[in-house]
């Protein structure tokens, strides 16, 4: 059997392309051999194996027109994709030229002699198809721990990662914009086409606002170590979920192509923003918002949010470049260049889409008893909405060390000067914050009404809205949730009679405190965020 494509016609492939469609031209004798190829690379799906070869392009961003870049880029692909998939990236494997005129891979059959090595495969073990977590989602199989499975394993990639030294000419602000300003220019040549005139001028007028707005922050972020040799390539498609085993997430296809800022080496923000835009795209912003949530806490990345819209249009944009140059390839079919052409299309809109979001500054008070989710629906939120996310846990870290969960509630850190302590810290930042022209999350319990009513003095002071949440749940099941957080992360059990007195402890929200917004706990993280963006304060 050979499928290339879903297309009879393979006249326009290389002549070594058309040879390894043959089963008889791999030492393995697979019975099958299908073909899938991008812009960049010919795939023949060989039973439980891939080759796949590099194609001699050259579209700016990417130059492999020569053999020799595409053997180096082959080994880099092998090395680089084994810090994510270690046991599908297997090796690279020579496509030999035999002196008959014939092609084979890896080994010459028996009796044929070799007269060169015509191209270079990595060889990969094949991945079951139905298990991408683009697959997963169609068929809404997708696990219910999802989002926390691929927060720890990217969380976890990111600390292990190479940082990116602190040159602004390489990876701040300044490079950020050189490198819009290229992309830009090699994408204009869609407009009219794949990219309507609109979306783009909407797209470039708001990333040019926000390059402007956050520059300092692009340079800060990069002096903190928030810059990595990263994935670069972070979508759905590259996602495989074969089982329940950490080990079985496994993570394929970074970008080993390139060098240069903002492939692989980019802020951490980035490969979160192209899964969370990725997600988007597909019917599933609630998930996108949650898994760039969860990451933000687990990271205790104050700043992430703040980003998360542009990153988000910058990874849409991309997107819609890639399948733009697909959709004009002469070798795809041509109902594959059709529906790229379509995807590119609907990738730059969403693109655009992200100018919509909220950029001026407000304030987020949020509060409610612990246990109710306070952290994990404000970090969403703070993605969403471009927000940085100021946390009393990691200030209470950095105050005062790690600490465990009201297993002594009323000394240490949860003295009652502690928490003014804390309390006053996150003050501080979200006023700089604001200076800056951010919008600030507040979270923490805030369990006094004077600790609310300080917060939104800083509002007041800024000259910003604000807006105060409160998560409501029953006690018994804020407790249970407590109870089986700390237990999952093997800490010592809550002490319920102190959890007692912390409700005791806390003023219930009032009308009169203003601009109030109080929310069921018990909904999923993806509906609290929709309905606190829906009552945020509209642009003027």
């Amino acid at each position: 059997m050979v499928d290339a494509d879903d297309s009879p016609d393979t006249d326009a492939l290389p002549a070594y392309v058309r040879a390894l469609l043959a089963p008889a031209a791999y030492p393995h004798h697979p019975a099958s051999v299908v073909l899938k190829q991008t812009h960049l690379s010919y795939a023949f799906l060989a039973d439980d194996l891939v080759y796949k070869t590099k194609k001699p392009v050259d579209f700016g961003f990417v130059a492999q027109l020569d053999a020799e870049t595409r053997e180096r880029f082959c080994h880099a692909e092998v090395q680089l994709n084994r810090r994510l998939a270690p046991d599908v990236y297997l090796d690279v494997a020579p496509v030999l030229r035999l002196a008959d005129g014939g092609f084979a891979v890896e080994q010459p059959p028996a009796g044929r002699a070799v007269a060169a090595v015509e191209e270079w495969a990595v060889k990969m073990r094949r991945l079951p198809d139905d298990r991408t977590l683009a697959a997963l989602l169609a068929a809404r199989r997708d696990p219910p721990d999802l989002a926390e499975r691929l927060v720890a394993k990217l969380a976890a990639f990111h600390a292990a990662a190479e940082r990116v030294a602190n040159d602004p000419s390489f990876a701040g602000a300044e490079a950020v914009t050189a490198w819009w300003r290229r992309e830009y220019s090699e994408a204009a040549g869609f407009v009219g086409d794949t990219w309507e005139a609109r979306d783009a001028a909407r797209l470039n007028t708001f990333v040019d606002r926000q390059l402007t707005t956050h520059a300092s922050l692009f340079d800060a972020r990069l002096a903190a170590g928030r810059v990595v040799e990263g994935h670069g390539d972070l979508h759905a498609q590259h996602v495989y979920v074969l089982g329940p085993a950490p080990e079985q997430l496994v993570i394929v296809d970074c970008i080993e192509f390139s060098d240069w800022f903002q492939f692989r080496y980019l802020d951490v923000g980035y490969d979160i923003a192209f899964l969370a835009m990725d997600l988007e795209a597909r019917g599933y912003p609630e998930l996108g918002d949650e898994l760039a949530g969860r990451y933000l806490t687990a990271t205790s990345d104050e700043t992430l949010g703040v980003l998360q819209p542009l990153h988000r249009a910058f990874r849409a944009f991309v997107r819609g470049k890639v399948e733009s140059i697909g959709a004009h390839a002469p070798e795809v079919p041509a109902e594959e260049r059709q529906r790229l052409a379509d995807s590119a299309a609907a990738y730059f809109t969403l693109a655009a889409q992200y100018a919509d979001r909220r950029e001026a500054p407000l304030l987020i008070v949020i509060t409610g008893l612990s246990g109710t989710g306070k952290s994990t629906v404000g970090a969403a939120l703070a993605t969403r909405i471009g927000a940085a996310f100021v946390s009393s846990d990691p200030i209470r870290r950095e105050l005062a060390g790690p600490s465990k969960m009201f297993q002594r509630f009323e000394e240490g850190v949860y003295t009652p000067e502690m928490s003014d302590r804390i309390y006053a810290e996150m003050r501080r930042r979200a006023t700089d914050h604001l200076a800056a022209g951010r919008a600030v999350v507040l979270d923490a319990t805030h369990s006094r009404r004077t600790s609310r009513d300080a917060a939104r003095d800083v509002a007041r002071a800024a000259r910003v809205p604000s807006l105060l949440v409160e998560l409501r749940m029953s006690d018994d099941a804020a407790l249970a949730r407590l109870i089986n957080r700390e237990r999952a992360a093997a800490d010592t059990d809550v002490d319920p009679g102190a959890y007692r007195r912390h409700i005791a402890g806390y003023d219930a929200v009032s009308a009169t405190e203003g601009n109030c917004l109080a929310l069921d706990a018990s909904q999923t993280v993806g509906a609290l965020v929709a309905e606190i963006a829906e009552a945020l304060p509209r642009r003027a």
